[in-house]
């Protein structure tokens, strides 16, 4: 732990980080979605309230998913005691990246350059002062790719458990094991198919409670609320027709009352026949989005970390009724950190290609491109946060690759 500490850039790293907690507790800024995972916490632990139940969306009871409500418990409800978990946690990324750089033996300043690429990520220290779990899932993401490479196999099954109860979207990584094994390079064991049971288990316990047998209500409200929002936009080219559709969707939802099946099944119809209906639209809306989540330096996430004002796009800026144009410091902020963004990404690409033939490249490449392809059309910068360590390691791979073409400077270079 020592010889990691001891580089500039983790330092750097460390600043960084604690000022972004300080920060928050100089002026708290939080997401909408702070106010689900509260919400559903009081509602978990607590006896809830008008004022503490949860937010009045359909199928809310089981939106949100147990871990991070669980940490909301643990805290006592205090977001004081989450930041600094949060900070703590956040501190060993150096150490975690050191471990797989340290796993290929290949340059002695790959590390630095991995650091460098990571501090690049301004979303990686503003979602270690949010509330949210992104953070959390960036962690246990990383030591799960850790430990394996380690070939600690014990260990990815806990890792598996702990990211299913923190986002939905991990469910799909349920199949890595297998997928591993099949390829040989993973032995399967019992504690694999835990994780698989305990899910099962959380579909049956809401199936009894509300009689719809799915793991989380976001499975249904996000591709609806997003993914066919975006696509009506796309489709109609015209923003005030579909939120009237919406609005009209919405009445009808309220007539089901409380009951999750006829909200569930309607929902999903109108969202699969949306997509259906224009499939090629739609294909191409979710390759954009894939490839907006790698380009975009986190507008929204900037504006609300940094208390900008409330900007409608790249250019413009909601004041009233009227736009005006954005900043000039915060335009030159977001294309700066775009083209870093580029330039990341396109040495990454460099460094699959160049290095294809080790198979940890191509796994790292695969659970990045999986969690782009997971975030489709929305494009939602922070859906890639759990993937910044590992990206940041590949662009790293991939400028080395790149210099040591030119001889003239490939003393930059030395082997361990």
């Amino acid at each position: 732990m020592r010889i990691v500490w001891k580089y500039t850039w983790v330092k750097i790293y460390v600043l960084l980080t604690i000022l972004a907690v300080v920060k928050q507790f100089y002026s708290f800024a939080v997401l909408v979605d702070y106010f689900e995972y509260k919400k559903t916490a009081l509602y978990l632990f607590q006896n809830w309230t008008s004022e503490n139940a949860p937010i009045d969306r359909f199928l809310e009871p089981m939106r949100r998913t147990i871990l991070f409500p669980l940490i909301w418990r643990i805290s006592n409800f205090n977001w004081p005691v989450i930041l600094i978990m949060q900070m703590i946690l956040s501190l060993t990324v150096p150490l975690a990246l050191f471990r797989l750089v340290n796993h290929f033996k290949f340059h002695s300043k790959l590390f630095p350059l991995s650091m460098i690429c990571l501090l690049t990520y301004p979303l990686q220290f503003f979602y270690t002062g949010f509330i949210m779990p992104d953070i959390w899932s960036q962690l246990l993401l990383l030591w799960l790719v850790v430990f394996y490479v380690e070939g600690k196999y014990n260990w990815v099954p806990f890792f598996l458990i702990l990211l299913c109860l923190l986002k939905p979207v991990f469910i799909v990584f349920l199949i890595f094991p297998f997928v591993l094994a099949i390829l040989k390079k993973y032995t399967i064991s019992f504690f694999d198919f835990i994780p698989i049971c305990i899910i099962l288990c959380c579909c049956y316990f809401n199936y009894h409670s509300y009689k719809v047998f799915t793991y989380s209500s976001i499975t249904t409200t996000n591709p609806y609320d997003y993914n066919r929002k975006i696509l009506l936009n796309f489709t109609t080219q015209n923003p005030f027709e579909v939120d009237r559709i919406y609005e009209l969707e919405h009445q009808h939802l309220h007539s089901f009352g409380t009951v999750m099946v006829p909200q569930k099944n309607y929902m999903d119809s109108l969202t699969q026949s949306s997509i259906n209906d224009n499939l090629g639209s739609y294909i191409f809306l979710h390759l954009k989005g894939m490839g907006a989540t790698f380009l975009d330096p986190g507008r929204y996430d900037a504006m609300v970390f940094l208390n900008w004002k409330k900007s409608a796009g790249m250019m413009g800026v909601n004041d009233g009724n009227s736009p005006s144009k954005i900043p000039n410091w915060q335009y030159v902020y977001m294309l700066f950190l775009g083209g870093f963004q580029l330039l990341k990404l396109a040495f990454a690409l460099f460094a699959v290609i160049q290095l294809n033939r080790y198979f940890y490249i191509k796994l790292y490449a695969l659970i990045i491109v999986l969690l782009a392809f997971l975030a489709g059309p929305v494009g939602c910068a922070r859906y890639m946060l759990p993937s910044y360590p590992l990206m940041s390691l590949l662009s790293a791979l991939g400028i080395i690759c790149f210099i040591v073409k030119f001889p003239k400077i490939e003393s930059f270079i030395t082997k361990r």
